[in-house]
């Protein structure tokens, strides 16, 4: 029991020290030019600090120090989130080119495979025909798919709360899943720790009736370092001996961020431009310009990502196999990319009119679709 009451102790002492150190950045924030300023491409109207990720790296890797119980290679986990928060500190200022991000984030990536061992073995049985084992590919795949989870984070971070709704609701997934394994309390621990970190972040950047727009931005700093925390735990949890979930679970937990990212890729490279190229096919932009609201894009897509989430931890439960999962997500991927790419394609072609479902949350009318296509993306979403 005492046990108990110190981890979730822990995890408000984190809440409170995220909360509590984005509140006594933002000033200094604002006296050093450390914001995001407003302009044509972007949607915020004032001055905003990019504070969030620096709150949340420090007040996770202090009270993570703290915990009895710590997985195996944790230094190596803070040492990563550490190191891709500073460099996206130095992106969110003076903007580096994608191959030096991923120059980097290759690098954090190698520390979690080489020296903490955490490293993607195994696919599961995606095919029906037994266990797909990556051998010598293992490292490559590794490397790809956790820079895959980071940029695709990266990119949802487009409007208010949705980058750091998406990484709540994750963790969320992988806290349930490891509870039910009591062999993981350790990873446990770390998981309601990184939790709380995100919902003081939340407190400032979701909107909400008593919050008309975000008061801090995570930036680059905190969007790279979750998608990385998140890799982390994915790949830990599913590799482990005993494994809470199987690969193809971790696929529908970030079912939404993955979609969109792969889709709007594509689309790009199909165009001719390069895949990280900045421009407003995002699915947060899609349905901005159908007249919604950031706050109630927000919350239509974090339901989405919540019942993603569901349908993968109930699937692994309930003893799906994986290879059904698989031929399942495949249909659900080209369903997304066609649809949206339908949507991408009319608006080029023909000016929707403008239908918001209501008022803001901040009190006035939501953007009109005109407007939405006007202002390319804003700082907050790189991709």
């Amino acid at each position: 029991m005492d046990e108990l009451l110190a981890k979730y102790g822990l995890s408000l002492a984190a809440f409170l020290l995220s909360a509590g150190l984005i509140g006594l950045l933002i000033k200094p924030a604002r006296r050093l030019g450390w914001v995001d300023q407003p302009s044509v491409r972007k949607r915020h109207r004032e001055p905003t600090p990019l504070v969030g990720g620096v709150a949340m790296c420090a007040a996770f890797c202090s009270i993570a120090l703290l915990l009895s119980e710590k997985p195996q290679g944790y230094p190596l986990l803070l040492t990563g989130m550490i190191l891709l928060t500073l460099i996206g500190v130095y992106d969110d200022l003076r903007s580096i080119k994608p191959s030096i991000r991923f120059l980097f984030q290759g690098g954090a990536i190698l520390l979690m495979i080489l020296e903490g061992k955490v490293v993607l073995n195994n696919l599961g049985d995606l095919f029906g025909l037994g266990g797909i084992a990556l051998g010598g590919w293992a490292i490559g795949f590794t490397v790809f798919s956790a820079i895959g989870v980071i940029n695709a984070f990266n990119m949802s971070d487009g409007i208010d709360g949705l980058a750091g709704g998406l990484a709540l609701i994750a963790v969320g997934w992988l806290v349930i899943l490891a509870l039910a394994t009591p062999t993981h309390s350790d990873d446990t621990g770390f998981l309601l720790v990184l939790a709380a970190v995100i919902a003081g972040f939340l407190i400032y950047n979701l909107r909400h009736p008593w919050r008309t727009r975000a008061g801090v931005f995570m930036g680059d700093a905190g969007s790279t370092m979750l998608g990385f925390a998140l890799s982390w735990f994915m790949v830990h949890l599913s590799q482990s001996d005993p494994a809470v979930m199987t690969p193809m679970t971790a696929v529908w937990i970030l079912a939404l961020p993955l979609l969109d990212a792969v889709a709007v890729m594509i689309r790009r490279i199909r165009a001719g431009r390069s895949p990280f190229t900045a421009d407003r096919q995002h699915l947060h932009h899609l349905l901005l310009s159908y007249g919604l609201s950031d706050g109630w894009c927000t919350a239509i897509l974090l339901v989405a990502a919540s019942v993603s989430g569901a349908v993968g931890v109930a699937a692994y439960w309930m003893g799906v196999p994986d290879y059904v999962q698989f031929y399942l997500f495949i249909p659900v991927f080209l369903l997304y990319s066609v649809v949206t790419a339908l949507i991408w394609k009319r608006q080029q072609t023909t000016p929707l009119a403008a239908t918001s479902i209501g008022e803001d949350w901040r009190g006035s009318s939501a953007a009109t679709p005109a407007d939405s296509m006007l202002q390319p993306m804003s700082q907050q979403n790189r991709g």
